[in-house]
């Protein structure tokens, strides 16, 4: 009996130190204040689940038509295939989420994502259990998408990007291929021809500098490649956002991450990440260096340079010694291995990428761990192309 208790009381200190957190709110987040709705409800019976199931970090806990994450809550209604109840650690952004014509076939969960299709594979519905909670979803015929907004979550239109915001959130949906955005009554109806809509949150922990809403903004431009997020127990999610691209991690140590990226489109693509500092260790008084095919990247200092950079760089921030967000621009294609090393030792910036540089020692692969990781990447790629 008391070791049922330690064992329990062990996965709760986890769990408390496991949940993320908005902006500068602290741990505040789980406060019943600050959650609200059936999101709420649901994140605190998944909580409770995933503490019985010894589950942590991120990925899905399916029960009863209901997914239960590590940032994001939701059902699935099975037989429109709506999307219901979607919540972002307790705080429910969307009563519901439906695809106007969708005939439901199945709703599948594998890790970190969870895939919902109509019959005839002409909708895709994705959503990830990562920092930005992304929702992808992918139209092949004309049609409308509608956002049914929470109480408390408002909308607005800027340049074709759609900001979702309330008190302790800030997120963007873009779309291609669209004929109208209409925001009224508490609902965001997107008019598609066939295409794509891709629904991204700020990242928890990550100041809120306009960074994202430009990274949003290239993702219709199609410069957008991919994100990974790493976290708690190595962890992971990987969201394609150009179906010319794959990206997989190769290997992961304490103080080196390898990842392989490749892509059929020559053209240069931003790639975001966000670590959390479990899946590399690092103090105060270290840095992060990026290297690309063991040549140093040249590392800008504001986000502005990094979207008019012509040669290969990255921009990256640190929040403590909890969290990092990096957002690189490979200038090129063909397929390019990025290192993110620890350094001890502050390292000079060099003013090119292709300034040689002392190369990270390389390192091996964890076997099968370039292959799951590959085909979770593969399953998920969506291309955000040109609007007509």
């Amino acid at each position: 009996m008391k070791i049922s208790i330690k064992i329990t009381a062990f996965l709760l200190a986890v769990l408390i130190l496991a949940v993320p957190v908005f902006g500068e709110m602290g741990r505040g987040m789980m406060d019943g204040d600050l959650m609200r709705g059936k999101a709420k409800d649901m994140m605190t019976r998944g909580s409770e689940m995933r503490i019985s199931q010894g589950m942590i970090g991120m990925g899905f806990m399916h029960s009863q038509g209901s997914n239960y994450g590590n940032f994001v809550t939701f059902s699935v209604d099975n037989t429109t295939g709506a999307v219901m109840n979607y919540g972002i650690l307790g705080i429910t952004v969307f009563d519901s989420i439906k695809v106007a014509g969708f005939n439901y076939k199945d709703s599948k969960t594998m890790g970190a994502l969870t895939r919902i299709s109509d019959k005839d594979d002409s909708v895709v519905i994705q959503l990830h259990d990562n920092p930005a909670a992304v929702i992808n979803i992918r139209t092949k015929a004309a049609t409308t998408i509608t956002f049914y907004l929470a109480d408390g979550v408002s909308a607005s239109k800027e340049d074709n990007i759609v900001k979702i915001e309330d008190g302790n959130m800030t997120a963007f949906i873009v779309s291609t291929n669209t004929t109208s955005i209409n925001i009224a009554g508490g609902e965001v109806r997107i008019e598609s021809s066939g295409g794509n809509a891709v629904f991204r949150a700020v990242p928890v922990n990550m100041p809120m500098d306009g960074m994202h809403q430009k990274f949003m903004g290239e993702m219709v431009r199609n410069r957008a490649g991919a994100e990974v997020s790493i976290g708690l127990s190595n962890k992971y999610s990987i969201v394609n956002y150009s179906e010319n691209m794959n990206l997989m991690v190769r290997s992961m140590e304490r103080d080196r991450i390898r990842i392989r990226v490749n892509s059929t489109d020559p053209a240069g693509k931003f790639i975001m990440m966000n670590l959390e500092n479990c899946s590399m260790m690092w103090s105060q008084g270290q840095k992060i260096g990026l290297y690309l095919d063991n040549i140093p990247m040249r590392q800008v200092m504001t986000t502005e340079e990094l979207y008019g950079a012509k040669e290969s760089s990255f921009w990256l921030t640190m929040t403590g010694e909890n969290r990092m967000q990096a957002m690189m621009y490979i200038a090129n294609f063909s397929e390019r291995e990025v290192d993110i090393v620890i350094e001890d030792e502050p390292a000079t910036t060099p003013t090119s990428a292709e300034t040689p540089g002392k190369p990270p020692v390389p390192t091996q692969a964890t076997p099968g761990f370039e292959i799951a990781i590959g085909l979770l990447g593969a399953g998920i790629a969506y291309k955000l192309g040109r609007r007509n």
